[in-house]
């Protein structure tokens, strides 16, 4: 997302590279494509949400991944840091934010089919 402007200008400005091939701007808005939030600071993150929207944004995508977070003796991190600092700053509204972290997600995994949400929903509830 955040070389997106590169790879339109490339596009329309070498289409002879490009020949057969999709706009950059329509494969990124095809609702099967997710962003995670690893951002690193909040203006990131605004401009992914101002962007894409918040809809494609999950938390985790990158999961486990070592970046100090959790073995830091200060703390200083944590995972979901990002969302609770842009939700401080009116970057994303509570339910943004709780759809960041769980139903956009569930979207990402499962896609339209609700037979196969629900049975994962009922899986994370210990439901069977």
């Amino acid at each position: 997302q955040m070389n997106l402007g590169r790879r339109i200008q490339g596009f329309d400005g070498r289409p002879d590279l490009f020949e057969g091939k999709e706009h950059p701007r329509k494969s990124v808005g095809h609702k099967n494509i997710f962003f995670d939030t690893l951002v690193h600071d909040t203006g990131g993150l605004e401009l992914l949400i101002r962007n894409q929207g918040s809809d494609q944004v999950v938390m985790g995508l990158d999961d486990p991944y070592p970046l100090g977070e959790m073995e830091s003796e200060q703390q200083s991190s944590y995972p979901g840091k990002i969302l609770d600092l842009a939700m401080e700053r009116k970057i994303l509204s509570p339910t943004q934010c709780d759809a960041i972290w769980e139903d956009n997600v569930i979207q990402w995994l499962c896609g339209d089919n609700p037979k196969v949400k629900q049975k994962l929903v009922n899986r994370i509830l210990g439901n069977s």
